[in-house]
């Protein structure tokens, strides 16, 4: 399962303060604990000014990348951007967030992810606009795989994203997720499917309760990966137990090591 961390995004106010004061004791620490909890990625956002979006990016990779060694999702809706920062980062093996299928987006970034040898995800949705329900997001799914076999895009390096919208807006929002997800993967099985979880309880209560419901029910499907955050302790042991009943833990031995390293007491 691909744990990409999202907690360092721009819209959340102590990122937004520690990137202004180029606090680099804060981000170190943020991103030695996502990793001890079992991050993969560690998703990076610094739009919180377009004016200063770039400088912000660059100052925190190049941060981040001195002390650590682990993979960056970089997380930017303008390709500048991320251009730049895959540039400063110079390793294969980085992640691109995100592009949709509409072709003035996707051509610039899929050229730039076999370039760099990045992944890169597809959110789920073209120039018809935001998907509507299950079959929305299979009709996304089969231009994207029409596009990968036309331009011959390596398939191991795309996740895509099917978009998770919140149940208060439409209560069959977490179904149809279940439902494309299910269908994705019986005809496309080698393609990635992620998503950003917690998007489907905004505006609703007890939102992390949600959340790992959501995840736990998302397992059996066939999810192979999800932004989260990893700090978020009662999520990682519902992840681990989600694994494990979903038969995707051989032996549970994922559970019982998380388990005698005390992970699941929460």
């Amino acid at each position: 399962m691909l744990i990409i961390a999202e907690r360092i995004n721009a819209s959340r106010k102590p990122i937004k303060e520690a990137l202004i004061a180029r606090n680099e004791d804060f981000f170190i620490n943020e991103v030695k604990e996502m990793i001890n909890a079992g991050a993969n990625f560690v998703d990076i956002n610094t739009s919180h000014l377009p004016e200063r979006e770039l400088e912000d990016m660059l100052w925190l990779v190049e941060l981040v990348q001195k002390n650590f060694d682990i993979p960056l999702a970089i997380d930017s809706s303008t390709p500048e951007v991320i251009e730049k920062a895959l540039n400063k980062i110079n390793k294969p093996g980085q992640m691109i967030n995100s592009t949709t299928l509409e072709p003035e987006k996707y051509e610039k970034l899929f050229s730039l992810m076999m370039e760099r040898d990045a992944y890169l995800i597809v959110l789920l949705m073209d120039e018809q606009g935001t998907p509507q329900n299950d079959q929305d997001r299979i009709r996304s799914a089969e231009k994207l795989m029409n596009i990968i076999e036309k331009e011959k895009i390596p398939l191991d390096k795309i996740l895509v994203d099917p978009l998770v919208f919140t149940l208060s807006t439409d209560h069959k929002n977490g179904i149809y997720l279940f439902n494309a997800i299910l269908e994705i993967k019986k005809r496309f099985p080698k393609l990635k499917v992620i998503c950003g979880l917690s998007n489907i309880s905004y505006g609703l209560p007890k939102r992390a309760l949600l959340n790992r419901t959501f995840l736990a029910m998302l397992l059996p499907c066939g999810l192979d990966g999800a932004l989260i955050d990893p700090l978020d302790k009662h999520l990682m042991a519902t992840l681990k137990a989600g694994l494990a009943l979903s038969g995707r833990d051989e032996y549970c031995l994922e559970y019982l090591g998380a388990f005698r390293e005390g992970k699941l007491d929460v």
